[in-house]
């Protein structure tokens, strides 16, 4: 058996199976009709190119082809002319039959000129703002199975110049503001009823009014029309309906169709009963095709549907006779029943048999769609068609044939991108499905209503209806359906998570932290804290890698900086170890300048004042007596002979002396000898020598600093600060009593360590 076939006992025919790719935005959608469309992010290379159609080379406007002549219209057509040239949109508004389409088509004649790309022409029966721009943008660029994304469309659209005509905008205000903003290089000329949304106070469209015909114009339309003069009973006649109608085209056309298919003897009927008379006249096809539009809300199928669906083979013969009457007006690609006429025909009993006729018409179209042959752009070309039995069928309480109409609309709808089209037959299916008790069909809608959320970036919808649709097939026990609405809602928690913060601007090398922009501190005023702030912007410096080569300048000779990559100790405190490295390199630079100028015997200045209570013992203070050379300790302290000064002097009469050493005192147990009145500089504390020609021994100091300083490990010989100007050491004052004789002791060096013997 066939599965494109008709299925036998009325059944409706299976699914074809047919899976197209689509790129919507940044996604990439299959339309899957058996378990529902699959979405996930389009991979790299998958996005088609859309190159943009040169200028001039546009397809023709689908305008409706020139009708009747325009009467008492060129005023206003030479003022949309003039406006459109200037660049300003402009929308013409008036009821439905006052002639607008027409106006529009001459319009769009003249300003064939205007613009790079021509006039482009729209219709805005049954679409939106989005559909809209969608349409625009198809119209200039090749997009087969692509729907560009909001940043890539606003782009794209703002490069086309053209004049578009949109002939029945169904929306206004701030929709119409988005639409005129997105194109900035377009100007508009739009038509709308008198219950359209009127657009917003601060855009600048201007509305323009379209009046109805003289008395004068209406006769001479009506003479047109039946292609010879009137007499005084049909110009009287003519009259009272000119006022009636007030001057609309559409009913004058009427009216002429009338006096022009009538019989000679035939009365002529009231204004009301116009159509009404004028349907009467009509063959018995014309007839069924009026019914069958009323049936679907005045949409009239096409060309190829009207045999099938009024059943008589003339139905397109019957279509031109509906058209010469004036009792259709285009829409879009097709026609449909003007608003006053279909209501006229209602009230004639054209809508006696709807629901029927509905039904059928929504079983032709589902086996219409099931067939292999029929193509995405043919059901676009059939989308209000579709929209108007779905809604019909629905209203006449048909449940199941709207479910199965709907189910197998949306596949195609989706391959045509024809968003708001497919998100109403979804819907439409959803609410039948729930009606008619059929699960699973109510899942699928679910799915595919969640699926378009994605499409438009609605994630919170979604949500919702991927969760409905697979709560219904987890019950269905259907696996093919909950795998791909699983995948679907993992999708849209990836794309609801929050974005991570931006990197900076400059990343720091090596995956270091950066640096906060923080107020610049003020150098600090003590010269060790300095010090130590100097020590640590070297080191940040040293870690950042230098991405622009420069030339290098020329090494610094500084003394203290620590090796890199050596492991070195832990360090107590950051600030006694650059206290610690100052001092090496302030003491340093003191032995470097004794080693290089020794004291002159012929300077009194750099002249030592001898030791009084120095005896035969050749050994300094402070040192080893079991060593003639003094030794120095690895410490940042360097012991001195006058380290033993009155604690009255202050700390920076010793070039040894530290902010951080604190004075120490002799041992409270040691009870020193009383002095003589006339000691000199060399007592302990201050006092001097005894009586006895032997000196006291020295006291025992405590020498360990308040904060232990960390022991350097080695020197090293890379440069660190500028070094520190050393201070000249400070001489005692001299004191009144002379001298001693200077003595020498046998076999020491006066150069020893800088410090000359005594």
């Amino acid at each position: 058996m066939d599965l494109n076939s008709p299925a036998p006992n009325g059944e409706p025919p299976r699914e074809p199976g047919r899976v197209v790719e689509l790129v919507a935005g940044d996604f990439l959608l299959t339309v899957n009709p058996v378990d529902g469309g699959e979405i996930v992010s389009c991979p790299p290379g998958r996005r088609p190119i859309t190159p943009r159609r040169a200028p001039g080379t546009l397809p023709a406007p689908a305008a409706p082809p020139q009708g009747a002549p325009l009467l008492e219209r060129d005023e206003i057509r030479h003022r949309l002319y003039r406006l459109l040239a200037r660049g300003r949109s402009v929308r013409l508004t008036g009821p439905s039959g006052s002639g607008r389409t027409a106006l529009l088509a001459a319009v769009a004649r003249d300003a064939a000129e205007l613009a790079p790309y021509g006039v482009i022409w729209l219709s805005g029966h049954r679409r939106t703002a989005d559909d809209i721009l969608q349409d625009l943008y198809a119209a200039v660029h090749t997009t087969s199975g692509y729907r560009p994304g909001r940043t890539e469309l606003a782009a794209a659209l703002r490069e086309i110049g053209a004049v578009v005509v949109l002939d029945d905008a169904e929306f206004g205000d701030t929709a119409l503001d988005e639409v005129l903003a997105a194109t900035p290089e377009c100007a508009f000329l739009l038509s709308a009823g008198p219950d359209a949304p009127a657009a917003a106070p601060a855009s600048r469209l201007q509305e323009i009014a379209l009046p109805g015909l003289t008395h004068t114009a209406a006769l001479e339309l009506l003479e047109l029309a039946v292609a010879r003069p009137l007499d005084d009973t049909e110009r009287a006649w003519a009259a009272d309906l000119c006022a009636a109608v007030d001057g609309l085209p559409l009913r004058l056309t009427e009216a002429g169709a009338l006096l022009r298919l009538r019989a000679e003897d035939a009365p002529l009927p009231e204004p009301a009963r116009l159509t009404a008379a004028l349907a009467s006249t009509l063959s018995q096809p014309a007839r069924e095709l009026l019914r069958l539009a009323v049936a679907l809300g005045g949409e009239l199928p096409g060309r190829d549907h009207l045999g099938a669906l009024s059943g008589d083979t003339a139905a397109a013969t019957a279509r031109t006779e509906l058209l010469d009457a004036g009792l259709l007006a285009p829409s879009g690609g097709g026609h449909r029943l003007p608003e006053a006429v279909a209501a006229d025909l209602t009230a004639a009993g054209y809508a006696d048999t709807t629901g029927a006729r509905a039904h059928g018409a929504a079983v032709h179209y589902t086996w219409w769609l099931g067939r292999r042959e029929t193509t995405a752009a043919a059901v676009a070309a059939e989308a209000d068609a579709l929209l108007a039995t779905v809604a019909a069928t629905q209203r006449a309480g048909h449940a199941a044939a709207v479910t199965a109409l709907a189910r197998a609309a949306a596949p195609p709808l989706a391959s045509a991108l024809l968003w708001s089209a497919w998100e109403r037959v979804l819907r439409s299916g959803q609410e039948s499905a729930r009606v008619a008790g059929e699960v699973a069909q109510q899942a699928y809608f679910h799915h595919e209503l969640g699926v378009l959320a994605i499409c438009r970036g609605k994630l919170d919808r979604a949500r919702v209806e991927l969760e409905a649709s697979t709560a219904l097939r987890g019950v269905l026990a259907d696996a093919g359906g909950a795998v791909a609405g699983r995948r679907a809602l993992t999708l849209v928690e990836d794309l609801s998570r929050p974005a991570l913060p931006q990197a900076p601007a400059h990343t720091p090398p090596m995956g270091l932290p950066a640096r906060r922009n923080e107020a610049p501190a003020l150098p600090p005023a003590d010269p060790v804290a300095r010090a130590v702030a100097a020590f640590d912007q070297a080191e940040e410096e040293a870690e950042t890698q230098v991405i622009h080569r420069v030339p290098e300048p020329e090494p610094r000779v500084v003394v203290g900086r620590p090796r890199r990559g050596l492991h070195r100790a832990a360090k107590r405190n950051v600030v006694v170890a650059g206290a610690g490295a100052l001092l090496v390199a302030v003491l340093g630079t003191v032995v470097a300048f004794g080693l290089t100028s020794g004291p002159r015997d012929d300077d009194p200045e750099n002249a030592t004042p001898p030791d009084p209570s120095a005896t035969g013992n050749d050994t300094p203070l402070g040192g080893d007596e079991d060593d003639d050379t003094p030794t120095r300790r690895p410490s940042t302290r360097d012991p001195e002979p006058d380290e033993s000064e009155s604690p009255s002097e202050t700390p920076s009469e010793s070039p040894s002396a530290t902010p951080s050493d604190t004075p120490t005192t002799a041992d409270p147990t040691y009870d020193p000898p009383p002095s003589s009145s006339g000691g000199g500089g060399g007592g302990h504390h201050g006092g001097g020598g005894g009586d006895d020609d032997t000196p006291e021994p020295p006291e025992e100091t405590d020498d360990t600093p308040t904060d232990e300083p960390t022991e350097p490990e080695e020197p090293t010989d890379e440069p660190t600060d500028d070094p520190t100007e050393p201070e000249e050491p400070t001489t005692p004052p001299p004191t009144d009593d002379p001298p001693p004789p200077e003595t020498t002791t046998a076999g020491a060096s006066p150069t020893d360590e800088g410090t000359p013997a005594v």
